[in-house]
């Protein structure tokens, strides 16, 4: 399946780009280069003191080795069910990929400490060694080195000197790792960056599984029935407003794009209890008409700052303005919305510089 995802800041999930190459991907499905260790011959196993030691971090650091050189446990339930997670010290797990490691599991959490002591384990020394009856589910980082550092299952010790499938076999091995900041690209080795991202559209492939239980058939050109290929493209109508004001916006308010905005122009007029006022901001609101623009006339009696934060908060793409002091000068105050400086034009030439500004 393919998402179409807009960037921003606020948006619900993380996404993995490499500007070089141009991969983007879901933290989700991302995949990335995972750094090989130098090879070395299997040493034999050898059980190490660690008194007090319970994460990775502090283990690299009373051992002296970097977490790359440890394999870690971590222990999910899967539809009630207690599997072991191995994964190198270095890395995190991506619990959609283990989901699908595991074939789909309606239930996927982390193990509460009794379920993991039921089954015998030891948290924080626990070991993928001489384990029986439970499955192992290990990322393919674990073939990409020798000689880790495992827990012992007793408390404070560890082993030194692990290696698949030599001291222990895995149910299944496969990419679980998730994909952070700065890995390595998939594509050309450049360091991955993430951004935030809002998700407008998703399109994927259903094939025939409908089609062959709907009867929904056509002739080949052999004449030969055949069920309809059949695809689901879904687009966020709901949350493309939302996502478009999170690229377009201020301080002050929103931006909105003109093909989203639901006004052109916002058309304020000031001390419009002034008549001369009055019938010059109605003059230009029938010649916009007009021209098919579409204005938003702000005729109410506030003040000034008012109406420009009202009109700053709608966003609308265009903000006219017409005021006694222009009048003097037989001028309208003409500014964009996505810009901090207005300009003045001669009443005859707004209609042409309101178009402008919405083409450009």
């Amino acid at each position: 399946s393919h998402e179409f995802i807009l960037l921003a800041d606020a948006g619900e999930d993380t996404i993995i780009i490499c500007p070089q190459s141009h991969y983007y991907a879901n933290a989700e499905k991302a995949v990335f280069q995972k750094p090989e260790q130098t090879p070395e011959d299997p040493l034999e196993l050898e059980e190490v003191h660690t008194p007090g030691v319970k994460t990775i971090a502090e283990l690299a650091e009373f051992l002296d080795v970097p977490t790359s050189k440890t394999l870690k446990a971590v222990f999910y339930s899967a539809d009630g069910e207690v599997v072991f997670v191995v994964i190198r010290g270095d890395l995190e797990v991506n619990e959609v990929k283990l989901n699908n490691a595991l074939g789909g599991v309606a239930e996927l959490r982390l193990a509460t400490p009794d379920e993991v002591r039921a089954k015998g384990l030891v948290a924080g020394s626990a070991s993928p060694i001489g384990l029986d009856g439970i499955r192992i589910i290990a990322d393919d980082s674990i073939n990409m080195g020798s000689n880790f550092v495992v827990g012992a299952n007793r408390q404070d010790y560890h082993l030194r000197n692990s290696n698949h499938p030599r001291d222990f076999k895995a149910d299944v091995i496969t990419d679980i790792a998730l994909a952070e900041e700065g890995f390595a690209c998939p594509l050309c080795g450049e360091p991955l960056t993430t951004r935030r991202g809002i998700e407008v559209g998703h399109v994927f492939k259903l094939g025939t599984r409908y089609s062959e239980v709907a009867g929904a058939y056509f002739p080949d050109q052999n004449d030969v029935q055949r069920p309809i290929i059949m695809g689901c493209y879904g687009i966020g109508v709901g949350r493309l407003l939302a996502a478009a004001i999170e690229q377009h916006h201020d301080d002050k308010g929103m931006i909105l794009p003109t093909p989203l905005a639901p006004y052109d122009v916002s058309l304020i007029g000031l001390n419009v209890e002034n008549p001369d006022v009055a019938n010059a901001a109605e003059d230009l609101y029938g010649r916009l008409t007009q021209a098919g623009i579409d204005v938003l006339y702000d005729d109410r009696s506030e003040s000034p700052g008012v109406k420009f934060n009202d009109a700053d908060l709608l966003g609308l793409p265009v903000r006219l303005v017409v005021s006694p002091r222009n009048l003097k000068q037989n001028v309208v105050e003409v500014k964009r919305r996505s810009q901090s400086e207005a300009v003045t034009v001669p009443p005859d030439e707004v209609v042409a510089k309101v178009r402008e500004l919405l083409e450009s």
